[in-house]
Parts: C-alpha cells; sequence; structure tokens
C-alpha cells in the first residue's frame, strides 16, 4: 500500500477546495441507498465516507481487504466497504446499532420482501379489527400515550408472525423509527426527557399509518441499494446472499479485538468523542426501541439486562464506568502518555473538578482500545478516524491532538490530517458549561480526519 499516495490524495483533495470535505446540503433526503434506515444519533455523511474510502483502497495491494468499524454505529461504514465489494467487520455495544447494522448488510430477495411485507400488512389489519393483548414494561405509560401503546403493539404482534428473521429485522428496523416518533420524549435531544403535559394530552398520531409509510420508504432505498450491489456484480447465489464476507459482533470493541485472530488492512471509524452519558447519550436514545424488540432477534449476545434501566449501555461504553474517582494505574499511564491530556486535565480541574474523573476514565479506556486495535492492524494498515474535539467549561478538549499522543506508543503514524466544518451536530451543553445536567444543547461545529499508517516494528 502506498501511503505516500495516500497523502498525496487527501492533501490534493483538501487544497482543491477549502471546503471540499464540508458537503453542504447534504440533508437526510440526499442518504441514499440504505443509509437513511432508522434515525441514529451523530450519523457519519455517506458522502464524505464513500470518498474517504476511494482514495484508500485504491491503493491497498491485497485483491481482498478487509475493512473494520470498531464503532459501527448505524452502518455507514459497512455499507459504503459492500459498495466496493469489502469484506466488512463491524462492531458495536449497542444493540440497535447492531441491530442496523445487520439489516443495512443483510442481502434479502426483493420479491421475498414485498410477499412478506403484503403478508404484514394484511396481519396488521387482521391484528387491528381481532383486538390484541398489550407490550407491557416498567415505566411504558410514562412514555407513550395508551394510543401509540394500542398501535405499537399491534404493530410488533404483526412482525413476531414473520417466519425469517432476516426479514423481521428489516421490519424492526422501520419499527424503531416509529417508536421514536410516536414517544413522549422530546424531540430535540438523545437523551430521554418527557415531554411537556400539553403535548402528551394532545397527541395525534397514528403510528400504523406511518409505519407503513416508513416501511415502503425503506424498501425502495434497500432495492436501490441492492441492485447497486448486483450491477456490480457483488451478489451471488441467485440473486440470495452478497459475494463477501460480512460480520456484525454485539460486542466490547476492546474485548472483540483482544479475542478475535483477525488482522485488518484498513480501519475506518468515528469513534465516541467522550464518555456516552455527557456527550451523545447513544445508550438512552436506544432503550426504548430495544424494549419493543424481541432481544433474540437481535443477537445472540443481548443480554436485555443492559436495558432495564436508561444508562445501562451507555455505562458499558468507553468511560462509562467513572464513578470510582481513585487514580488507578491505567489512569495514571494515560496521562502519562499525553502532554496534551494532562495540560487539559489541569485545566478542567480549576474550572469543573467534577467532571475531571470523566475525562480521565475516558481516555484510559480509549487508551485500551488503541492498545487492542493496532494489535489487529497488519503491517502497512491504514485507519482513517473522524474526531470531534468537546468542551468542558466551555474549555475545547483537543482529541485529535491526544490520538496523536497516544497513537505513537503504538506504532501509528500519522500519515495526514484535515478537518471539515459540520452542521447540525448536536452535544450536550453539560460539555460546554458548568457540568450540570441540562436539557437543551449546544453545536460542535467542526471534525478533524487523521489518517494513520501501521508501521512494521514490534506492536507495543
Amino acid at each position: 500500500m502506498s501511503v505516500e499516495k495516500i497523502k498525496q490524495k487527501f492533501n490534493s483533495l483538501t487544497l482543491e477546495s477549502e471546503d471540499h470535505w464540508d458537503y453542504r446540503g447534504n440533508s437526510k433526503s440526499e442518504r441514499d441507498y440504505v443509509h437513511g434506515f432508522c434515525t441514529y444519533p451523530a450519523m457519519m455523511v455517506p458522502k464524505m465516507q464513500r470518498e474517504i474510502l476511494d482514495v484508500c483502497i485504491s491503493q491497498i495491494d491485497n485483491e481482498d481487504p478487509v475493512l473494520l468499524d470498531p464503532f459501527a454505529g448505524s452502518g455507514t461504514i459497512l455499507v459504503e466497504g459492500m459498495l466496493k465489494g469489502l469484506d466488512v467487520v463491524g462492531i458495536d455495544i449497542n444493540p440497535l446499532a447492531v441491530l442496523l447494522c445487520k439489516v443495512k448488510t443483510t442481502i434479502i430477495l426483493p420479491d421475498s420482501l414485498d410477499e412478506a411485507t403484503v403478508k404484514l400488512k394484511a396481519n396488521i389489519n387482521a391484528i387491528s379489527e381481532q383486538g390484541h393483548k398489550n407490550h407491557e414494561f416498567e415505566s411504558i405509560n410514562k412514555w407513550f400515550t395508551e394510543k401509540a401503546i394500542s398501535d405499537l403493539s399491534i404493530l410488533r404482534k404483526a412482525i413476531l408472525l414473520e417466519n425469517h428473521i432476516e426479514i423481521r429485522r428489516f421490519f424492526w428496523a422501520t419499527f424503531c423509527e416509529v417508536v421514536r416518533i410516536v414517544s413522549n420524549s422530546r424531540d430535540c435531544t438523545y437523551k430521554l426527557h418527557i415531554k411537556e403535559k400539553n403535548e402528551i394530552d394532545n397527541y395525534d398520531k397514528e403510528a400504523i399509518d406511518i409505519f407503513k409509510k416508513t416501511l415502503d420508504f425503506n424498501i425502495n432505498k434497500y432495492k436501490s441499494f441492492y441492485q447497486t450491489l448486483l450491477e456490480n456484480g457483488y451478489i451471488k447465489r441467485g440473486g440470495a446472499e452478497y459475494k463477501g464476507k460480512v460480520k456484525i459482533a454485539l460486542a466490547d470493541s476492546i474485548q472483540y479485538l483482544s479475542h478475535t485472530h483477525q488482522k485488518f488492512d484498513l480501519i475506518i471509524t468515528s469513534p465516541p468523542y467522550g464518555d456516552n452519558h455527557t456527550t451523545v447519550s447513544y445508550g438512552q436514545y436506544s432503550v426504548m426501541p430495544l424494549r419493543w424488540i424481541n432481544c433474540d432477534d437481535i443477537d445472540d449476545n443481548f443480554n436485555d439486562e443492559v436495558i432495564k434501566t436508561l444508562n445501562g449501555i451507555d455505562s458499558a461504553s468507553l468511560g462509562g464506568r467513572s464513578s470510582d474517582r481513585t487514580m488507578s494505574v491505567a489512569r495514571k499511564k494515560v496521562l502519562e502518555k499525553s502532554e496534551v491530556l494532562r495540560s487539559n486535565k489541569e485545566t478542567i480541574k480549576r474550572l469543573a473538578e467534577n467532571q475531571v474523573n470523566k475525562l480521565v476514565a475516558f481516555y484510559s479506556d480509549y487508551d485500551k482500545f488503541l492498545s487492542a486495535i493496532s494489535k489487529k492492524m497488519k503491517p502497512g494498515a491504514v485507519s482513517v478516524w473522524t474526531l470531534g474535539n468537546r468542551k468542558i467549561a466551555k474549555k475545547e478538549i483537543p482529541m485529535d491532538q491526544i490520538m496523536e499522543e497516544l497513537c505513537v506508543h503504538y506504532n501509528l503514524k500519522l500519515v495526514t490530517s484535515f478537518s471539515r466544518k459540520i452542521l447540525n451536530k448536536r452535544m450536550p451543553e453539560i460539555n460546554a458549561y458548568t457540568g450540570e445536567d441540562k436539557t437543551s444543547q449546544t453545536t460542535m461545529t467542526r471534525e478533524h480526519i487523521l489518517v494513520f499508517e501501521k508501521e512494521e516494528n514490534i506492536d507495543a
């Protein structure tokens, strides 16, 4: 792989136009193929990742490269990898993310999906007429109106009548979007915050109609994706299977990487910018849809204990277990590795001492992750990281600089870097101001893209 050519190409694109990577006007309506399935927090820009992938794979020597996204989220990188015919591996600790990744990367014959959809809609109508028992879980009446509970219960029962798990998952992905739309949680935040009483009292949504329209939309998007794969020669076995290998793992990335024997040519990802509790609450956002779904349909490793509390998923994520205020060996070690982190720790300690432990806990976990993933990179492997610099007490934490310092310890050499302006990257106000838990949010304005090469030295 020629990293020098990769560097030249990225630098050329960046110099070509100062706003080349901004993708102004890339609205949700422009999320082509299956990228538009189900809203998910902080979704990546498909066009940007497509271009990054184009630059990287043009210089890969391996004819069958393996692409890894260790923080797969809603599956943007995996879908783009499939559009290039690559073997892809995605890891995420969030069951909703894993469901979306599986749905987007699973090949289903369009005719089979159409037939199942006709049956599903007929079953929805029949259950609506015959009567049904409502689904139940703790606090369901707080987060959903009686009508929403009834409508969602009808949809849930109808989906469970589908015998094929791949198609059932497709229906669940649509269902998740409807759960979000009809819940009593405010739309302005990824955390769960109850709407005003008058909004709940004036509930007028038709969940079943929304589901049917959303399902038709998703099917059309999927057919576009399927047709493109077919035209590119990436579909086999009579149109029923992707030509490459796809692996989606519901797991902690550190644990997964520590146990797998597989090594990777290319890593493209966007890791969390801090612990989920105080940055993007992926877990809280996902809890309500997950409480409606049969957990066995998502993954054999799905333990529903993580969704019994609102913070279960977020607490299991990087930096999520930061309640221990002691300075452990691992936390001391990461501070020794990064001068930038040390200086910011002291600044934050003066401004918002209660946030210091969360900051160090996150980077301690992140350092463990870098250690694990560096051992799974082939010599010469390229990794591309989209990072954001969060704020604590109005102080920006330069994750891009901290990343550079940490990567030196794992034989990861910086090839090039560039940044982009972004719109609508909502981040909790807790990061920007006093550390108090507020529902309003501020906007992150820039992301930084760092490209590294794994040097052939002995692993750290």
